[in-house]
């Protein structure tokens, strides 16, 4: 998705933001399962994280992907699949995309067994595909 867009789609967010606020745009990745794959590379993953936001939390994401249909397209979840958000983009009230360095943080939630837990994939050895992406819109304030 392009900075032009996300500008677009978050303009009245932006417009409200006080001089040193800054808004985080959450992106998010659904990707179904493919399997298990033989890799000779191996490092640190890194974990993913309770609270992406203030507003984000786990226990709040969890409510909402259990609690009803909360995808604006059709979808019906998938044994296996995964969700993934991460703060994509940061703006400030000029509406000017910030390019500032931040600790990588991500939430990660699979579907098993008809429903969603918190749970991430080991990308050295277990393989998925991207099957949508986007980008949270209607979530409670999101400023840092």
């Amino acid at each position: 998705m392009s900075v032009k867009r996300i500008q677009q789609l978050y303009s009245e967010e932006i417009k409200l933001l006080d001089r040193k606020e800054i808004l985080k745009v959450i992106r998010w990745k659904l990707k179904k399962y493919v399997g298990l794959k033989s890799s000779e590379m191996d490092g640190l993953m890194i974990m993913p994280s309770e609270n992406l936001t203030q507003e984000l939390s786990e226990k709040y994401i969890l409510k909402e992907l259990n609690g009803t249909n909360c995808f604006d397209f059709n979808y019906k979840p998938n044994n296996g699949d995964n969700l993934i958000f991460e703060i994509g983009w940061l703006f400030n009230k000029w509406g000017k995309r910030i390019n500032k360095k931040l600790e990588y943080q991500y939430s990660s939630f699979i579907f098993r067994n008809e429903k969603w837990i918190a749970d991430s994939y080991n990308a050295f050895y277990e393989e998925t595909e991207v099957i949508k992406e986007g980008v949270i819109k209607n979530v409670t304030e999101q400023r840092v």
